[in-house]
């Protein structure tokens, strides 16, 4: 009875050693310590920082990620699958911009130029396209088209037309700072991240902030006749902050939305810095127009049309 007690014992002992070695992650893949280390350094932010981290399985994500970066033994072998795991993130916006790059030249392309449209001498017409660029190019930005609303504002004015297509994005404060004539003070959305909470984007005396942080500035703070009717162009190359600009308008009761939905990335991103100089650029909140109804997908228009027929029917709309 003693042995058989003993070899119980045993058994239990050899089956317990088994569990625990089976708990324990053995480095199947022939990854470096190197490589390891800097995977778990992006996986760790992608958790902690995604807008879309509740709505991911970790484990089979980790799985994944891990099975891609077979046999990386140094930081740059894991670049493929650290653009894998961004894409299983699924915002469609996040990217992950490399420091060491590939041997091939990255050239950059020259940046479309937008041209203005023609209306009625009492329509008046803005365009609102990307900004990128230094604080002085930004400026210069904002300067342009205050100008061009200014010399079109008079009295006799129906309505406007804002033209968003096109505008894939960058810096979306000197955005709003050119808009300053066509908003009221106060809210004019927000951003939420995926605890819910509000970041909101605010106008006040030219001035444009988030929460209580002052980001941008239009000294030329006046505004435009004719509100009552404002027409907002978009196509599917509105994208980013240019469907932030698309939602700021959809808390305008007056506002009315012509041509295409948009690109479809309404979101948030926020530029994090990696050990060995790269960068990931992660959708972290969503955009919320002032009535905080949230986004993060396609705007679609009230009136669909082409994109050789969006500014008549809009000026069509604003005459009638």
């Amino acid at each position: 009875m003693k042995h058989i007690i003993c070899k119980s014992k045993y058994f239990y002992t050899l089956f317990s050693v088994f569990l625990l070695l089976s708990c324990i992650k053995p480095n199947s893949h022939n990854i470096s310590a190197e490589s390891e280390k800097y995977i778990k350094e992006v996986l760790t932010l992608l958790k902690k920082k995604s807008l879309n981290k509740y709505n991911i399985n970790w484990n089979k994500f980790e799985d994944n990620v891990f099975r891609m970066a077979q046999n990386s033994q140094k930081v740059e072998d894991t670049y493929p699958a650290i653009n894998y795991a961004i894409s299983l993130l699924k915002d469609n916006h996040s990217y992950f911009a490399q420091a060491i790059q590939e041997n091939e030249e990255n050239e950059e392309k020259p940046l479309p130029t937008l041209k203005d449209e023609k209306t009625p001498k009492d329509i008046g017409y803005i365009r609102i396209p990307f900004c990128i660029g230094d604080e002085f190019q930004t400026k210069q930005y904002i300067k342009s088209i205050t100008d061009k609303i200014y010399k079109q504002n008079n009295p006799s004015i129906k309505g406007w037309i804002v033209d968003l297509r096109d505008n894939f994005g960058g810096n979306m404060w000197p955005m709003m700072a050119a808009l300053s004539p066509f908003l009221d003070t106060g809210t004019q959305g927000y951003f939420f991240d995926a605890e819910n909470k509000a970041v909101e984007w605010k106008f006040e005396n030219g001035k444009i902030y988030a929460d209580k942080v002052l980001l941008e500035e239009n000294k030329d703070n006046f505004s435009v006749f004719g509100k009552n009717k404002i027409a907002v162009l978009i196509n599917n190359k509105t994208a980013s902050s240019g469907e932030a600009m698309t939602v700021l308008f959809k808390g305008y009761e007056n506002a009315k939305f012509f041509g295409t939905p948009t690109f479809g990335v309404s979101t948030g991103c926020e530029s994090f810095l990696l050990s060995d100089g790269s960068r990931i650029n992660l959708a972290t909140t969503v955009f919320a127009d002032k009535n905080k109804t949230k986004y993060g997908k396609s705007i679609t228009p009230d009136f669909s049309c082409t994109d050789s027929k969006t500014l008549s029917t809009a000026i069509k709309w604003i005459n009638n």
